[in-house]
């Protein structure tokens, strides 16, 4: 839980080159790319790896946070608190909110860079 780290990684639907980066390595990656047609927020973990993806969409473009150092437990934790934030008015999810969250929810400093 010490080096816990979140990279960052937008595109467009229409690129498909990108949206391919975007999700690679993300489980059911041919489902979420379907979901992301319309807006939509979905996350998916790799525990053994202690990975998650953050993937939100708005129907046009994609944004996939992925977070490496988090098990599973803490992985749930913070998605009830992202779940719960979701439902407030102007809430955007980015790779700043959810390191602001994991830090108010786990306690944990993580780092942000790019993908």
């Amino acid at each position: 839980m010490d080096d816990v780290t979140i990279s960052s990684c937008r595109a467009s639907l229409s690129d498909q080159a990108a949206m391919v980066r975007l999700l690679q390595n993300v489980p059911d990656a041919e489902a979420i790319r379907t979901d992301l047609e319309q807006p939509c927020f979905t996350w998916r973990c790799q525990g053994t790896v202690q990975r998650s993806y953050w993937i939100t969409g708005d129907g046009e473009s994609a944004l996939c946070l992925t977070v490496l150092g988090l098990n599973l437990d803490e992985v749930i934790a913070v998605w009830l608190a992202v779940d719960e934030r979701r439902g407030q008015s102007g809430f955007t999810l980015s790779a700043q909110v959810l390191r602001d969250i994991i830090r108010e929810e786990l306690g944990v400093r993580a780092k942000v860079g790019d993908a």
